[in-house]
């Protein structure tokens, strides 16, 4: 019985130290960001799901880290003594949020970067992504009931998108009289799930899918082995929901993570130079790839040093773009959020006979380099290099601890074409805390 006891564990005592106390808070609200914000969409459905997600992160984050901080001064008072661990990776995170900081102060844009130009992607945002990889890599602890609300909400936003690719709108969220199928015509975007665009959604699927299915392998708890359901259901939503960079994210992570996530060494070496041979196999398979369409086509032609603006979705003439802008303001760019300002293109809709405005670089790195310059960007990659070699070297510390990781680096190359949305963004930095933690419960 001990092991379906998931959710029960870390009861609020009054004896509780005051860092326990902060732990506490902490448990709980990394519950409720894994298991109930990726199901939030608010009373408006998919109109407003980005102001929605936004607000409620922005609550729950503000309620954490007000309640925490006064934990742990009240215990500094009484004469408690707390010294957090500082990695390479929480240096590198500071000096991010240092050079956002300076970012915005130099900005032609000024209070914009705040909130940021479009989508609430300024340095507000910034700010709490990295008070959150502080906090929970602090005062947070990998445990097993973080698989388990992950799980769960993976499993209801699954089965939701399921029933809208059958033409159901079960909760209303599409606009009145639409459905999945009305895309890009009714309204300007396909939505799914809980998440809203199939972009931001891959995202999430390129956590909850490699993580979940390593984590159910790696359990020694005979239940975990349920968790197998809601991972192939995001594996399989991944598949269906039409966004190529997730199956590309989806097959680069397998062949990188597989290897470290196999415990005994000699298995490890073999599984990493067969995983080596595939990816040698696989690059020089597109570097000739004979089509003249399509994705595969068109990575080819990337691998020759050729990037069409039609490419990836009009990527390519959104990329050089990026790289004109960032020549313009190269160490500290152009502020937090300011890129919806300065990109200065339009995409004219046939289907809708309408003009739209890009407002996002859709690479999370290369939207960095615009907003933050080179040493924004260099920080970033910095932090996430520091992680990942921490991930290797603890690849086998329990369970969740080395899955996560294999979720962790399926979403960093997504972020490749990604958004980086507070829809979704802030599960990320969570994930990366937790990966900056090394003790299981």
């Amino acid at each position: 019985m001990q092991s379906l006891v998931i959710f029960g564990a870390g009861a609020y005592n009054e004896g509780m130290r005051y860092l326990d106390r902060a732990r506490w808070v902490t448990d709980k609200y990394i519950l409720l960001m894994l298991g109930v914000f990726p199901l939030f969409v608010g009373i408006h459905g998919y109109d407003a799901v980005t102001a929605s997600k936004f607000w409620f992160f922005t609550a729950a984050t503000g309620a954490w880290l007000a309640a925490a901080t006064v934990l742990l001064v009240w215990g500094l008072i009484k004469g408690e003594r707390y010294r957090p661990a500082v990695r390479p990776a929480h240096l590198a995170v500071g000096l991010f949020l240092a050079v956002g900081a300076l970012s915005s102060v130099t900005s032609e844009y000024g209070g914009t970067c705040l909130i940021g130009a479009s989508r609430y992607t300024g340095y507000l945002t910034t700010v709490l992504y990295g008070a959150i990889f502080f906090g929970v890599s602090w005062l947070g602890r990998p445990r097993r009931r973080y698989a388990w609300a992950l799980g769960l909400s993976a499993a209801v936003c699954c089965a939701i998108a399921f029933l809208q690719l059958l033409g159901y709108d079960p909760f209303w969220f599409y606009p009145e009289g639409t459905n999945y199928y009305d895309k890009y015509v009714a309204y300007n975007s396909a939505f799914l799930g809980t998440i809203g665009n199939t972009g931001v959604l891959a995202s999430y699927l390129c956590l909850t899918g490699p993580f979940l299915t390593a984590y159910a392998a790696l359990s020694r708890e005979r239940w975990d082995r349920a968790l197998f359901l809601p991972g192939a259901m995001s594996l399989a939503l991944l598949g269906l929901c039409d966004v190529d960079a997730g199956i590309v994210a989806l097959a680069g992570s397998a062949l990188a993570a597989v290897p470290l996530l196999i415990r005994r060494d000699r298995a490890a070496r073999l599984a990493g130079c067969v995983s080596g041979g595939v990816a040698a196999l696989g690059l020089g398979t597109l570097y000739f790839w004979p089509g003249k369409s399509g994705t595969l086509y068109e990575m080819s032609q990337v691998l020759h040093g050729h990037l069409a603006d039609e490419f990836g979705s009009r990527r390519g003439e959104i990329w050089k773009r990026c790289w004109a802008l960032f020549r313009e303001r190269p160490w500290l760019g152009g502020g937090p959020g300011t890129g919806a300002r300065r990109f200065d293109i339009q995409w004219y809709s046939e289907a809708r006979n309408a003009v739209g405005n890009v407002d996002n670089a859709h690479n999370v790195y290369l939207g960095y380099l615009v907003d933050m310059g080179a040493l924004g960007l260099g920080c970033y990659l910095a932090a996430i290099v520091c992680t990942l070699v921490t991930w290797a070297r603890r690849r086998k510390a329990g369970a969740l601890y080395p899955a996560l990781g294999a979720g962790f680096l399926c979403w960093l190359i997504q972020d490749f074409f990604g958004l980086g949305l507070s829809l979704t963004e802030p599960l990320l930095w969570l994930a990366w805390g937790l990966l900056e933690t090394a003790e299981e419960e």
